[in-house]
């Protein structure tokens, strides 16, 4: 019985994902095996194929299941989750890791047409050309960091006394918060509208999301210049503001000429609007 369980132990720190994935592939029916390869491959490219499976975490199985649940119609993305469910309860029958992750896929509940289509109507994200390419590169950052924190908790996980084992306790912990601006992030890329910046506006120059303006401090004389952006891609530091700050609420659908009162903290201050694009 010892032997069985140094074996299994081994295989857990061990295996790779491609090589799981080899093996099971010969214990699925030949009239399955073509549709299971090919679910499977897409599995393997999300979480990367070149995996330990003992790094596999819930949170990330998870998410894999809302990416499936959202992309298809239920019964759909039944047929492709269960390819995924059977190949990690293999995992865990076999001995390869050590916690359950097949009940983490789930397919969600749909909704009605018209539900789906109110959603699709009021939640949408408009995000200048350069604020989309950002959130690009973020989440290809944040993929790049999850393989990372998947190999620390795989090191930490060395540690059998996991009782007290703070290193994967603080992984564990890091995972979580980064799956979460990954889920973040794709869901907000998923309603982008990105704004038309060329410049051609109305001869009224209306201020929108996506201009560029320049304010004057009516008392000091003083001049600023920003650009209003929706919240998700505000920064001041960068003289982006969003259209819900006093100041971006205040001179959304305004012209050039118009002066604008703003409620501060250091009371009211009032602007004129010198230019717009």
């Amino acid at each position: 019985m010892a032997t069985e369980t140094s074996v299994a132990t081994d295989a857990t720190v061990e295996l790779q994902l491609t090589s799981a994935l080899a093996e099971y592939i010969q214990t699925v029916p030949e009239n399955d095996k073509k549709q299971a390869q090919a679910e499977l491959a897409k599995f393997s490219r999300w979480v990367g194929s070149d995996r330990l499976v003992s790094t596999l975490a819930p949170p990330e199985i998870g998410e894999y299941s809302d990416i499936v649940s959202a992309r298809g119609t239920a019964p759909g993305a039944t047929e492709r989750l269960a390819a995924v469910k059977l190949f990690l309860a293999y995992l865990k029958k076999n001995g390869f890791i050590e916690t359950g992750l097949a009940q983490h896929l789930r397919v969600r509940k749909g909704r009605s047409s018209a539900a789906k289509k109110t959603t699709a109507e009021t939640m949408v994200v408009q995000l200048t050309k350069r604020g989309h390419s950002d959130l690009v590169q973020r989440l290809e950052k944040f993929r790049g960091e999850r393989q990372h924190l998947a190999e620390e908790i795989h090191r930490a996980a060395q540690d059998k006394d996991v009782r007290e084992n703070a290193p994967l306790e603080a992984a564990r912990e890091a995972q979580g918060l980064l799956m979460s601006k990954i889920a973040e992030a794709e869901a907000t890329l998923r309603v982008a509208v990105i704004i038309d910046e060329s410049g051609k506006r109305s001869s009224d120059q209306i201020i929108r999301l996506g201009s560029n303006i320049t304010l004057q401090d009516s008392a000091t004389g003083k001049s600023m210049a920003c650009q209003i952006v929706e919240a998700n891609e505000a920064n001041p530091l960068n003289s982006k503001i969003s259209n819900v700050s006093p100041v971006g609420a205040a001179v959304m659908g305004k012209a050039v000429g118009d002066e604008v009162t703003v409620s501060t903290p250091r009371g009211d201050q009032t602007y004129v609007i010198l230019k717009a694009r």
